[in-house]
């Protein structure tokens, strides 16, 4: 059986030094182990532990600087891949099961280390940004892109956050993001969003419809709305057959007018005391005489033309209560306000 070898990236060791820095470097459990053979400039030293991916510990480094960018190979010898023969009858079993299955290598870097995996196999990453998923078919691993499912977010907006495997249409073209971003435009930040589906060209210009109904227009309403106010128009019917309601506001208040001429007050054809009325007695019917001697005044007329005949008192002025109600007993009666006759 021959013994299996790993050499990807490149390396670089100082005289004296207890590491061994790799480039492009996948050293794993798998393609590095303690006890393995590493082989540098033709000098041969063994690996005593694998710290990460790109670091190795190993004695003090006997040899010249090797600069960075030299090439490798670790002979993979270490004990640790041959704990006995049952064992890995067992693990050659588990091995054939798994192949059978598909493996899935878990991918840290970029993509997955080319040494690794045979035709049919998968390698998946899912430590940073979109998940993505390879195959291996002639030998290469081919991207087979994410197998997560998406997360629709609407309309792209410059104010929303996004995180990887979210999707977002813009100018007619939806992206998923690869990585978290704010404000990056899918189309024109290709490193942060992926095109997932362009916009496309315009249709052909469909069939013409049928004529549509024509449209009625009726006034519902008009209601006045205090001045300086907006007017209003609301639609309550449909937009086939609106029903208008209008809000019109008041006009302003108007400039006021020209005062019209005073009016005249009362005028009695005589006035004096009740015991100088009697000169009067022989008056025509209507004849007005106003009793001054007495607060409120009080204006009799002349009932007829019979002499004495008077009619009244109304009384004129004055503020006094309300009495009841009395009854007209008079021929003629004539109501009388401050002055002007009602």
């Amino acid at each position: 059986m021959p013994i299996n070898s790993y050499s990807t990236g490149t390396v670089a060791v100082a005289n004296g030094a207890t590491a061994i820095v790799g480039t492009g470097t996948i050293w794993t459990g798998t393609n590095a182990k303690p006890g393995d053979d590493i082989v540098i400039a033709g000098h041969t030293v063994i690996v005593q532990d694998v710290t990460d991916t790109t670091h190795l510990v190993i004695d003090p480094w006997p040899y010249t600087d090797v600069a960075a960018g030299a090439a490798y190979k670790i002979v993979q010898r270490s004990p640790l891949r041959f704990a006995g023969g049952q064992a890995m009858a067992d693990v050659s079993t588990l091995v054939g099961i798994l192949n059978g299955m598909g493996t899935i290598y878990a991918v840290t870097g970029a993509a997955p280390d080319p040494s690794i995996g045979e035709d049919g196999q998968y390698a998946l990453k899912t430590n940073s940004g979109v998940w993505k998923l390879w195959q291996k078919i002639g030998g290469l691993w081919v991207d087979q892109g994410s197998p997560v499912g998406t997360n629709y977010r609407g309309a792209w907006s410059s104010a929303t956050s996004y995180v990887a495997n979210d999707t977002a249409t813009r100018l007619g073209a939806s992206y998923i993001a690869k990585s978290p971003n704010t404000n990056a435009p899918p189309e024109t930040n290709p490193a942060i969003w992926d095109l997932l589906a362009a916009k496309g060209d315009p249709g052909s210009t469909g069939p013409q419809g049928a004529p549509g109904t024509a449209a009625t227009v009726a006034v519902n309403s008009t209601t006045t709305l205090p001045a300086g106010s907006s007017a209003t128009v609301n639609n309550i019917g449909t937009p086939g057959a609106a029903s208008l309601v209008f809000g019109i506001p008041q006009g302003q208040q108007g400039i006021q007018g020209v005062q019209g001429p005073q009016g005249v007050g009362l005028q009695p054809n005589a006035s004096g005391t009740l015991a100088q009325r009697a000169a009067y007695d022989g008056q025509a019917q209507g004849f007005e005489y106003l009793e001054t001697d007495v607060s409120p005044f009080r204006l009799f007329v002349k009932a007829s033309n019979t002499s004495g005949d008077w009619a009244g008192p109304t009384y004129i002025g004055g503020n006094f209560p309300v009495g009841d109600m009395g009854h007209i007993t008079d021929s003629i009666v004539q109501t009388f306000d401050f002055g002007h006759i009602v």
